[in-house]
């Protein structure tokens, strides 16, 4: 994995720390705590100097990047695969992470997409691991979870999508976009896995490259995939009638004041919509993460059992799997006109000009 720079350069005179222990910060019992005090992060550092402070947490924030790519190797067993898949020595390149049977699991693979912004492979929102706690900021929970439950797991990294030098900024081939990301690891390493079941767990922005994904892939996904789990999605379905089978197996929890999964208005034709019991955007993965692998063992049964029903009545092939979107049972939405979604830091604090992403250097 590539190390990150010597320093953190904010400007010309602002140089950080190239670790977290040299900010004074270590990962205590799953939170970010000073070494000194064991105190929570502080965001000022410097009184009266909102600049300064806010480029001190970006720094950090880099360092988070590489302390989650870490857990997931470390704590996860996952590994990175390149991205492109054939990229020369010379040419910028991404990765995404995947366990050891990723590819060759015949039954199960999960998906795990992330939001918008600055958020990076294994994270949800960079704010809850800074100032909450790994589990809540990280996908480490739910891939080991998913472990657990007999998946082989995916982690795409769909907001790294260039490199910037002294002169120019130069795109990945095959991760120009998070929608463009999402469909070359589809093509590469997703569709050939042998597994006959997939489930995608998505997050905010991660809906909408779920939904575009569905546009480009429709019938692979209908196949193969049995279930998609959002949280605080924030897609639009601008012809509903063209996703059904997407909205057949989909369930999002959003953002509301109504307890854990109660009924949320839907807009006639969408996804169906359940509180996450949470009002704050980034939270809503974390405080759904026990529904979630609830919805996904539950349409897993049905998946498998429709899959055994037509095996042993020897149905002629008629073109859709039946533990696939077409063949599932309507999740049942409440009709209704949807609500906005509020923005957090996986949004907010893009990287404009990709100098903060750092790139790994993958093994073959």
């Amino acid at each position: 994995m590539a190390g990150l720079a010597c320093c953190k350069k904010a400007n010309t005179e602002d140089l950080f720390p190239e670790t977290l222990k040299d900010f004074g910060y270590e990962f205590k019992d799953g939170k970010m705590r000073n070494i000194e005090t064991g105190e929570g992060f502080k965001f000022v550092v410097k009184e009266g100097d909102q600049a300064y402070n806010q480029k001190h947490y970006e720094a950090i924030g880099e360092i988070i990047t590489e302390e989650v790519y870490t857990l997931l190797k470390t704590e996860c067993g996952l590994k990175p695969l390149p991205v492109p898949s054939d990229a020369e020595p010379s040419e910028p390149s991404t990765f995404v992470f995947a366990s050891e049977d990723a590819l060759s699991n015949p039954e199960k693979l999960l998906i795990l997409i992330h939001g918008s912004g600055v958020v990076r492979a294994g994270q949800w929102a960079r704010r809850l691991i800074i100032n909450d706690t790994l589990d809540s900021g990280t996908q480490v929970p739910f891939i080991k979870e998913a472990q657990k439950d007999g998946y082989g797991v995916l982690v795409m990294n769909t907001n790294d999508n260039y490199r910037r030098s002294q002169l120019n900024r130069s795109k990945i081939r095959g991760s120009e976009t998070p929608e463009c990301h999402a469909q070359y690891v589809w093509e590469q390493y997703i569709n050939p896995a042998k597994a006959k079941h997939i489930a995608i767990i998505a997050h905010s922005y991660g809906g909408c490259v779920t939904t575009s994904l569905f546009k480009t892939k429709r019938e692979e996904l209908i196949k193969r995939v049995f279930c998609v789990a959002m949280t605080d999605s924030v897609h639009f379905l601008s012809n509903p009638v063209a996703y059904k089978e997407l909205v057949k197996v989909s369930r999002n929890w959003v953002c509301s004041q109504q307890p854990l999964d109660a009924p949320v208005s839907t807009q006639r034709g969408d996804i169906e919509r359940v509180s996450a019991g949470v009002s704050v955007h980034e939270q809503t993965s974390w405080s759904s993460f026990p529904s979630v692998f609830k919805f996904l063992r539950e349409r897993l049964a049905v998946a498998v059992e429709k899959k055994g029903q037509k095996s042993t009545t020897d149905t002629a092939d008629d073109g859709v799997d039946e533990g696939s979107p077409g063949a599932a049972t309507p999740a049942g939405g409440r009709g209704g006109k949807g609500t906005d979604h509020s923005m957090s830091d996986e949004d907010d604090e893009a990287d404009d000009d990709g100098s903060n992403t750092k790139k790994m250097k993958i093994t073959k």
